[in-house]
């Protein structure tokens, strides 16, 4: 219909929670503010029994199609949050949307009724269809916990750009996430649907956030297509379309110690808390680190500030030598929590060099941090 389409109007009915849903949804990849009024808006096509929606601010699209009562076909472009503060607001029931050739759109419920102007849809930028040059499967909810347990230690500095995005590695029935900002790593490994390439691609980290907002917590299977410049993740009636970060991602295998002298294993619980009780001294406007002086039987966590000073202890086993270091207590908290074990192994080389939090017996995950220098250093 778009392009060419022989009529811009347009009718159909369809039941106010199932517009609410996908309007919400589609909504995330519109842009907020934009001198272009089309990206503001969500693109609306009724072909035969099927709504189709799209909001691309064009770093992101979304799209879903959805059943309805089409009684004429049609498309149109409506102001994305317009549109979607009167349909929340309109009764419950079945919603009818109406659009003639002057793109004049009355919406109503019984006796509630909007009157809007639209858009033309020629002047929307439509998605391109990918054609993918591979692909892999994975559950929703499992996709989710990725995203979710690495997306903390994702760049925000664009003068690095790949920094900026989490690595997609495939080796053959693996996946692994890794995200870095310069100071912290997380990598994290999922087994997939079996594939018989090793590749990687770089998805950036807003568009991960996004998609992390529509993601459930389901065990339905997801699939995400590549090529050299994009990617589509496919999930029921949606499908979340992205730019990739071109260029050569950080060597991250090469910044992790291999050998380290000193290791600890200790209860995941009793630590956090324990570094949340000492970060109530930390001040926003000095970030003075948390020190940890490590024995053989205990953790003393130490900071100091201009509002006071606060120290408590935690239970460790330990082996290697003593060690005093220093951490941003976020950084650290960021880790510990995304491990989701009852305990850690944490290794140490020396007190300049990053630590690594990792699981007790599996690989599933790896967290690097780097320390903060102590005024004694």
């Amino acid at each position: 219909m778009h392009k060419g389409s022989v009529t811009k109007s347009m009718k159909f009915n369809c039941p106010k929670d199932i517009l609410i849903e996908n309007i919400s949804t589609v909504s995330k990849a519109v842009a907020q503010k934009s001198p272009i009024p089309h990206l503001e808006g969500i693109y609306f096509k009724a072909g035969e029994s099927i709504i189709t929606m799209i909001g691309n601010n064009t770093e992101i699209a979304i799209k879903a199609n959805f059943f309805a009562e089409i009684e004429e076909e049609g498309e149109v472009v409506l102001n994305a949050k317009n549109f979607f503060d009167m349909i929340r607001l309109m009764p419950e029931g079945i919603i009818e949307i109406e659009v003639n050739e002057n793109l004049n759109t009355i919406i109503k419920n019984g006796k509630t009724k909007y009157e809007t102007i639209g858009l033309s849809a020629d002047g929307f930028p439509m998605i391109e269809e990918i054609q993918s040059d591979f692909f892999i499967k994975l559950t929703e909810n499992k996709l989710k916990d990725l995203i979710r347990r690495t997306g903390f230690s994702i760049g925000t500095n664009d003068s690095k750009i790949t920094f900026t995005g989490a690595l997609f590695e495939i080796d053959n029935d693996s996946l692994k996430v890794v995200t870095l900002d310069g100071f912290r790593m997380a990598v994290r490994k999922e087994e997939i649907y079996p594939t018989d390439v090793n590749t990687s691609y770089i998805i950036p980290g807003k568009s991960l956030k996004e998609l992390s907002k529509i993601l459930s917590d389901s065990e339905k299977e997801i699939k995400i297509e590549f090529t050299n410049k994009k990617a589509v993740i496919k999930i029921e009636n949606y499908e979340f379309y992205t730019k990739l970060i071109e260029g050569e991602f950080f060597n991250y295998e090469q910044i992790i110690p291999k050998n380290a002298e000193i290791k600890a294993r200790v209860k995941t619980k009793k630590l956090i808390e324990a570094i949340e009780r000492i970060s109530l001294i930390v001040t926003t406007d000095n970030k003075t680190p948390v020190k940890f002086d490590i024995n053989d039987a205990e953790i003393k966590l130490e900071t100091i500030s201009r509002i006071g000073k606060a120290e408590d202890y935690v239970e460790v086993l330990k082996t290697g030598p003593d060690i005093e270091i220093g951490f941003n207590h976020n950084f650290i908290l960021d880790a510990l929590k995304a491990t989701e074990t009852e305990e850690v192994l944490i290794d140490f080389t020396n007190s300049v060099s990053p630590c690594i939090i990792r699981q007790v017996e599996d690989d599933d995950f790896i967290y690097l941090i780097l320390p903060v220098r102590l005024k004694n250093d």
